[in-house]
Order: C-alpha cells, then structure tokens, then sequence
C-alpha cells in the first residue's frame, strides 16, 4: 500500500495549541469519518481505511491523540481520558458543518463516551470498536497499573514492547509511544472503566451507536450487559479487526455510517 501523506491539525484545547499528527482524505460528499486510537497505538491501526473500497466515497481523518503516534504533548498536558475526551471533541467541532461518523478503537472509544452530549447528539453514527467499559477487560491497561511510573517505564515497558514484537496479531504503535502517555492513560482507563460510568454512557448515548467487536473475543464482559440489538461482531478477529479481518470490519464500519448494520 502506497504511504498515506502526513498532515498536521492544529487545535486550541484547554488554551494549549495543538498539532496533531494527521492523515486526511477529502471527497466532495459533506460526510465524514473520523478514527480515533487506542492506548499505545496511532492513526496507523486504521492505515486500511484509505484502501477500503466500502468507504471510497466518504471523506476520512485519522490522528495521533498527545503523546502517541507523531503528536508529540506539550508540557505539562493532563494525560488520561478526559484530555482525549477534549481533544476529539476540538476535531469535531472543528468540521461542525459536515455529516460526521466517528469510530473510536479500545481506549479511545472508551474516551469518546466522555464527549459532552452535544457533541454525541451531533454525531451520525458512532462505532466504538472493541471499547473498554469495564475494568475486567482493560488487560494492557491493568498490567501496566500495577506499576509506579519508574517500574513502568523501567520494567514493564521493555517487556511489553518485546512481547508486542513478537505478536502479529496486534497493532500497537508502542516505540512512539509517550512512556508518560502510556502509563498515565492506561491509570486513567482502569479507573474510568471501574466506575461503570462508561458502561451507562454508552446505554444513554443520544446518537445511533454499536459495540463492534471480534467475533473471537465473544468472552468480553461488557457484551452480557448490552443490548444485542448494539453488538456487531467481526468474524475472525480479535482485539484488533482493523488488522486481523479488515474486509468484513470496513464493511461493517461502512454500514454503520449509512444507517444499516446487521451483525
């Protein structure tokens, strides 16, 4: 697949500005959707939706949220997912006047569901693809919990980092990775997810929304306590359907936005 052209988005958020690493394709249809990351991964998981022919006529944004990817944080900015939260919130109300679908993987989707309801309300569709709404699934993000910052960065990162070089069937994008970002977001997730805030955000979300997740992941806890009419499985896929069945799960993402998904 030929390279994707890096771009930059520039954005006041918590009157810090911004520049987010980007990529962007444009069509003339006012619809656009926009990709937002997990934990110690960057717009790179969603590389395939430049080539996916179900989404050939749709405008596509993809970005490193601060501290992954190429968006290096100012200093001094409040990793967790609250930060997230305001900083997709600064993209959308930056392309307020088109049709937007937002699709959020792992962490990020788990920071979407803290957007304000104005802004969800707005929203066309939202595919949160394999979000953690509860901390019985956050395992990267309760492993590296476990540890103090300097543990964290001195121990349990090297290993990660080799375990992840290992494994094909993920998709981190974890030697860009902020150890900063990585730690402090990975705290924030756990202890959003443990609170069950983000399991009744998603219940109440005012927007049509899907919990899309790989069909061999079919253990995860949240899908017990969701409506079934909301779940959408990937068939041969896990935690990362983007990667592991990208036909089935740019498909699926693209029925979503035009308002007609089935399992």
């Amino acid at each position: 697949m030929a390279a994707i052209p890096e771009t930059r988005l520039s954005l006041r958020v918590a009157s810090r500005e911004l520049s987010l690493g980007a990529w962007y394709r444009e069509r003339p249809a006012a619809e656009l959707m926009l990709f937002v990351h997990g934990l110690a991964c960057s717009k790179r998981s969603f590389a395939g939706a430049w080539t996916a022919g179900p989404l050939r006529e749709l405008s596509l944004l993809a970005f490193d949220l601060p501290g992954f990817g190429s968006t290096t944080a100012p200093a001094g900015w409040a990793h967790g997912l609250a930060a997230h939260a305001a900083v997709i919130a600064a993209v959308l109300d930056a392309h307020a006047t088109q049709r937007l679908h937002l699709v959020a993987h792992s962490m990020g989707g788990s920071a979407a569901l803290l957007l304000p309801d104005r802004l969800l309300g707005r929203l066309a569709s939202l595919a949160l693809v394999e979000p953690r709404l509860l901390a019985e699934s956050c395992g990267v993000a309760a492993e590296a919990s476990r540890h103090t910052a300097e543990r964290f960065e001195q121990q349990f990162l090297p290993r990660f980092r080799a375990r992840v070089a290992a494994d094909p069937r993920v998709s981190f994008d974890v030697e860009r990775a902020d150890p900063r970002a990585f730690h402090a977001c990975a705290r924030s997730l756990l202890q959003h997810a443990g609170s069950g805030e983000l399991l009744a955000r998603f219940l109440a979300l005012p927007c049509p929304a899907y919990f899309v997740y790989g069909a061999e992941n079919a253990h995860l806890a949240e899908l017990a306590r969701l409506p079934a009419s909301r779940l959408l499985a990937i068939p041969r896929a896990g935690h990362f359907p983007m990667q592991d069945n990208p036909g089935d799960c740019y498909a699926a993402l693209a029925r979503i936005a035009a308002g007609g998904a089935t399992a």
